[in-house]
C-alpha cells in the first residue's frame, strides 16, 4: 500500500525539524516529494492547503498531518503506520539483548556493529539524528566531502535499514531500572521494555544561560539554533552569545544575510578555530565584546533588548538587538540515568576505555560521554567500541 501513497513534505534548507520529519519517513521506507516553501507561490499554496504558517508541514494522500511533533504523536498512538498500512508491532513485549538508546551517529554505529554480531537488539529514540542532522557543512567525515548532517545520517539509517533493526521513535528514556533478563527501559508514554543490555548514546543539547527573560522569551527573540532561525532576522540587528565555534559560525551565519552582528565571549579571546576567527574579525558587519557576560534580557512579550557587562571594569551596555542566539556549548542527556551511573559536572557519563560506566549491563558512548573531543566520526567509532564490548560481555 505504501507505493499507492502520496506523501508531499512542504520545508525549507535550514529547518532542523524538516529534516528531522524527513529522517523520520525514511525510517519507513517512504518515498516523497519535497516541496521549498522559497520557491514560487509554495509558501501560500501551503496554508491554503493546511491552514498552518510553519514547517515542515506532511501531507499524505491529500490529508494534512501537521508537523514533525504531530506525524511523531501518531507514531506513539499508533496511527501513523495504519495511515500508510503498516501493522504496528508492540516491541515492548520482547525481551531484548541490547537497547540503543539515541539515533545520532554513536547509536546508530553501535546498532550497526550489534546487528552485524547478530544480536537481537532495539534502537528507541526521541527523534533521529540528534545534533548532527541540524548541521549544514560537514567536510571532515572521511569518504563524504562536503555533505551535509542530513545526508550523513540519512546514510547511516539506509545502511542500518539493511540489517533490519527495529525501531521505537518518539519514545524518550525516562529511567533504566533492574530487572528481567537484567534492565528495564521504562519510557515517558509509560511503556517497558526489558533488554540484558543497555547502550546510552543520548546525545547532548543545548547549553542554556539560566535566566528568567531567556525563557520566557524563547521562541521570541531568544533562540539557540542560527541555522534553523537566521533567516527571521535578515537585516535586523542581533546579539551572538558564545565565542567557541559555535557561536562563530552563528555570527557568520547571521552576517552574510545582511545582520548587524555583536558577539559576546565571557573570555578575554575568541575561543573558536583560527580560520573563523580570523573571518569573524574581518566582517564589517560584526562587532566583538570579549571579556563580557549577559547581563540582562529585556522584554515581555517579544525581545526589545539585552544589557551586556565587562567583567574586568563592570561598565555596561544595552544593545537594541531584535534576536539573541545563544550559542554557548552543549549538556549531555543524561538525566534519565544520572541516578545510576557516574556522570561529571557537564552531566556527562563517565567511562573508561571498553565504554563501561561501572554499572554492569550499561554502557555509554558519543557526546553523551566524558570522551574529549566531541566530533561525528569519534562518536560513530565509539558506538561501534560499545556494541562490540556488548557482544564479548553477552558471549
Amino acid at each position: 500500500m505504501s507505493n499507492e501513497l502520496k506523501i508531499e513534505v512542504y520545508s525549507k534548507d535550514w529547518c532542523p525539524y524538516c529534516k528531522k520529519a524527513k529522517a523520520f519517513l525514511k525510517s519507513k521506507g517512504l518515498s516523497f516529494t519535497e516541496i521549498d516553501i522559497n520557491e514560487g507561490n509554495n509558501y501560500e499554496v501551503m496554508q491554503e492547503r493546511t491552514g498552518n504558517k510553519t514547517v515542515p508541514q506532511i501531507i499524505i494522500n491529500d490529508q494534512s498531518l501537521g508537523g514533525y511533533d504531530d506525524i511523531i504523536a501518531l507514531e506513539n498512538k499508533g496511527e501513523f503506520n495504519a495511515l500508510i498500512g503498516k501493522d504496528t508491532k508492540d516491541l515492548s513485549q520482547k525481551e531484548w539483548e541490547l537497547i540503543i538508546l539515541g539515533a545520532g551517529p554513536a547509536a546508530l554505529n553501535a546498532a550497526l556493529y550489534a546487528a552485524r554480531k547478530g544480536i537481537e537488539l532495539l534502537l528507541l529514540t526521541k527523534d533521529i539524528g540528534g545534533q548532527v542532522i541540524t548541521t549544514n557543512e560537514i567536510d571532515n567525515y572521511l569518504g563524504k566531502a562536503d555533505t551535509t548532517g542530513a545526508e550523513l545520517i540519512y546514510d547511516f539509517w539506509d545502511h542500518i535499514a539493511k540489517y533490519e533493526v527495529e525501531t521505537v521513535i518518539g519514545e524518550e528514556a525516562v529511567e533504566v531500572a533492574d530487572g528481567q533478563p537484567g534492565k528495564i527501559v521504562k519510557t515517558d508514554n509509560g511503556k517497558e521494555y526489558a533488554t540484558k543490555s543497555v547502550i546510552v548514546a543520548t546525545g547532548a543539547q543545548k547549553r542554556h544561560l539560566g535566566m528568567k527573560q531567556e525563557y520566557v522569551l524563547t521562541g521570541k527573540g531568544v533562540h539557540y539554533c542560527a541555522s534553523c532561525d537566521a533567516f527571521l532576522y535578515k537585516g535586523q540587528p542581533v546579539a551572538v552569545v558564545g565565542g567557541g565555534n559555535s557561536g562563530l559560525e552563528a555570527a557568520l551565519d547571521l552576517a552574510k544575510i545582511g545582520c548587524e552582528v555583536d558577539l559576546i565571549e565571557l573570555q578575554d579571546k575568541l575561543m573558536g578555530d583560527e580560520y573563523l576567527q580570523d573571518r569573524v574579525n574581518a566582517s564589517k558587519k560584526i562587532t566583538v565584546h570579549t571579556s563580557t557576560t549577559v547581563d540582562q534580557i529585556i522584554g515581555e512579550d517579544k525581545l526589545e533588548s539585552v544589557v551586556i557587562k565587562n567583567v574586568s571594569n563592570e561598565s555596561t551596555k544595552e544593545l537594541d538587538v531584535n534576536g539573541l542566539f545563544i550559542e554557548i556549548g552543549l549538556v549531555a542527556n543524561s538525566d534519565f540515568v544520572s541516578s545510576r551511573v557516574e556522570t561529571n559536572k557537564q552531566k556527562e557519563i563517565i567511562i573508561n576505555e571498553r565504554n563501561e560506566t561501572g554499572v554492569e549491563g550499561i554502557w555509554a558512548a558519543g557526546d553523551v560521554t566524558n570522551i574529549i573531543d566531541k566530533q561525528i566520526i569519534i562518536s560513530a567509532a565509539e558506538g561501534s567500541k560499545a556494541a562490540l564490548r556488548v557482544n564479548q560481555y553477552l558471549g
